[in-house]
């Protein structure tokens, strides 16, 4: 089954291509629907109990923009005008690239949220057409798969989400062709700067690099070198500000819900945490929301697994789908999730039978539509 094309055809035609002109489809409905909920939340269902999280701007500031940049985005925005704090505090323990490319729309002229809302748009566009690419050219229900998540509205909010997105699917792309290793290598560096998932991608390069199956071994290589520079990167970019290389490790630690990589290996200490009442579904922690969405992620891993196209892919989504329900208290799960059922999306979502894809899109929209509506209101963060 051959991936799908974007433009011109045998003859020479450059008109847009049917595959082109569907993933605007899935991109332009999924923006509406994620940016009006925000919108609406923003102003009919507004929290002012949460000011505590205006690093940067308030409520009065920002207006109706608060809805895009409520929490964690305040903290890139932090990073951007004034860069990391010090003494350290939590914004310390989040990544630098997102806030870097902040910091250069500035440059260019652009307000702080509006530069962030531009590298957003642009990085989930290409988010959209890398995951269509990836796909078998009739497959037309994978992109409603994904774009349905009820934590993919995040790829609208001036988070990192969607610029991560888009470099895991170049990556998984450029992996395919041993003519695009420089892609490759880029890509793999800009993954461990972006956010901490891009760290454990370590064991997937090294199991794909021995069992490569239908993977470029050149684009391989390039990316286990590329994912070295991008984690060096990341150590210096703090021992330069800190002093301490490993600064960024402890403050993820300290800071988002207790991280541990001994974690992962304390099953007792996840079945407790599983089996905990939660004081309420939607809490910041102990959320009945992420619980349910790990049930959800490890189904999904559990039945399509399997179908994975490649070992890279599969290791990664196991990764994604395990590490961050293991390694702390479970917080923001249910937004880390969204990497997780992408890669089920791209492996499982050509072969669902209409009748099983069909209502996951349906309630995945009525979630995503309901949990930015609260994002937007200020009454809740994945």
């Amino acid at each position: 089954m051959a991936p799908t094309a974007f433009f011109g055809d045998a003859g020479g035609n450059r008109m847009m291509s049917p595959g082109l002109r569907r993933t605007l489809t899935v991109f332009v409905a999924a923006k509406t629907l994620a940016v009006t909920a925000l919108l609406v939340g923003r102003q009919n269902h507004y929290n002012p109990n949460h000011a505590w999280n205006f690093h940067v701007y308030t409520d009065k500031d920002a207006g109706a923009w608060l809805a895009f940049i409520n929490w964690d985005a305040q903290h890139y925005l932090k990073i951007a005008l004034g860069g990391y704090p010090f003494p350290p505090d939590p914004t310390t323990a989040f990544y630098p690239m997102f806030p870097a490319l902040v910091a250069l729309g500035l440059h260019l002229g652009m307000g702080p949220i509006v530069s962030g809302l531009v590298i957003v748009t642009l990085a989930s566009a290409l988010a959209f057409i890398l995951f269509t690419k990836l796909l078998p050219e009739e497959d037309n229900g994978s992109l409603w798969l994904f774009a349905s998540f009820p934590t993919a509205f995040f790829l609208s909010v001036v988070y990192s989400e969607a610029l991560f997105v888009a470099e895991l699917l170049g990556l998984f792309w450029a992996l395919r062709d041993p003519r695009r290793a420089g892609l490759a290598l880029f890509c793999a560096i800009l993954l461990p700067l972006t956010r901490g998932q891009g760290m454990w991608l370590a064991l997937p390069l090294a199991l794909a690099l021995v069992f490569p199956g239908p993977l470029s071994r050149r684009s391989l290589t390039g990316a286990a070198i590329g994912y070295a520079l991008g984690v060096c990167a990341y150590l210096a970019v703090y021992k330069w500000i800190y002093g301490d290389p490993f600064l960024g490790v402890t403050a993820q630690r300290i800071f988002v819900f207790n991280n541990a990589i001994e974690n992962i290996v304390d099953l007792p200490r996840f079945f407790a945490f599983m089996l905990a009442p939660s004081p309420h579904f939607f809490d910041l922690t102990n959320s009945g929301f992420d619980k349910a969405m790990i049930v959800v992620s490890f189904a999904a891993l559990a039945y399509g697994i399997r179908r994975s196209p490649d070992v890279f892919l599969g290791a990664a989504w196991a990764c994604f789908a395990l590490v961050p329900a293991l390694m702390g208290e479970g917080g923001s799960y249910g937004r880390h999730a969204l990497l997780a059922w992408m890669c089920f999306a791209l492996a499982a979502g050509p072969s669902l039978p209409a009748q099983v894809l069909m209502p996951l899109v349906a309630a995945g929209f009525l979630l995503q539509a309901h949990l930015a509506w609260q994002f937007g209101g200020n009454n809740w963060v994945g």
